[in-house]
């Protein structure tokens, strides 16, 4: 694998990155360590403007973000707005909260409601993935979840 294809997940950091200051200055110190990109979630407020000029000034490009669930699920074009501003293409479902994944149902619903996000990222030519966690193979109805 280059080196140019490894990023920094932001979320590792996150007990260090709750104010702009501290998150310039964190990312000043993934770039001097050899980070080229990486991946936005788990930081404090700040603007996505504030956060690109931060991104752009050290050299770093934003690979990808972990966008709230409800946020992925019910106003998907906001997360279109969003990754277009930070020029990213691809943000994660991170975490199926509030959704009974024993019942079929609630997890028919989360595939529908992913399905459509992801045709409105997709009609902007970009990507929605899903971060998965345990929960998701477990068998529901003799198959697995995920």
């Amino acid at each position: 694998m280059k080196t140019a294809q490894i990023a920094a997940q932001l979320y590792t950091c996150r007990d260090i990155l709750k104010t702009p200051s501290e998150i310039a200055a964190t990312l000043k110190r993934l770039r001097a360590a050899g980070y080229r990109s990486v991946q936005v979630s788990g930081l404090g407020d700040i603007s996505d403007d504030e956060l690109v000029r931060i991104l752009d000034g050290e050299g770093l490009t934003c690979c990808a973000t972990h966008e709230p669930s409800d946020v992925i699920l019910e106003e998907p074009e906001r997360v279109v707005q969003r990754l277009q501003r930070l020029g990213c293409r691809y943000t994660a479902y991170p975490y199926p909260k509030d959704i009974d994944m024993g019942c079929a149902q609630s997890v028919q619903n989360l595939i529908n409601k992913l399905d459509k996000a992801g045709a409105t990222l997709a009609a902007a030519d970009l990507t929605l993935c899903y971060h998965n966690h345990h929960l998701e193979f477990r068998k529901l109805a003799e198959r697995l979840i995920l």
